[in-house]
């Protein structure tokens, strides 16, 4: 099946200079781990994910330790969450990202999502935005597929 017959629709994209604490706000409001960030056309520059923001409010000598017990302080993550809250998302965003266009098929984009341990990617369209896969999207889409009669019957029963 066409992953254009499966995404979700939502069209619901950061801005270059929408910032940092606004991309928070969307994600916890639309209930997402990351958004693509496009241009006025609707083309994928970037994207930014929860992980993207985290890393971004970390020191960078976090990853070179092996447990957080040698961190100083534990405040230290929401003073820089708090200085970075203002930057735009163009300063934390991933500029290559992954999309898939709408011509893919559901077993590609499953396989590409876990092999690049996606959670959820832009779908596009002749280069613009035309919707989202998550991988919950997707796996829901499926079972419904599925349960209407349009999978194959199992041999095994």
């Amino acid at each position: 099946m066409k992953i254009g017959d499966l995404m979700d629709r939502d069209l619901t994209a950061l801005a270059e200079e929408d910032t940092v604490e606004d991309a928070i706000e969307i994600l916890l409001h639309h209930r997402m781990t990351g958004l693509p960030v496009t241009d006025e056309e609707g083309r994928v520059i970037g994207f930014v994910s929860e992980e993207d923001i985290i890393k971004a409010a970390l020191p960078a000598y976090i990853s070179n330790l092996s447990s957080s017990a040698f961190l100083p302080d534990y405040g230290q993550f929401s003073r820089r969450l708090a200085r970075i809250a203002h930057k735009p998302v163009s300063e934390v965003m991933q500029r290559h990202c992954v999309t898939f266009d709408v011509s893919e098929t559901d077993f590609v984009v499953a396989s590409e999502m876990i092999g690049k341990h996606i959670k959820i990617a832009p779908v596009l369209k002749d280069g613009v935005m035309e919707g989202y896969i998550s991988r919950t999207y997707l796996l829901k889409r499926m079972m419904r597929t599925s349960s209407d009669g349009d999978a194959e019957p199992r041999k095994d029963r």
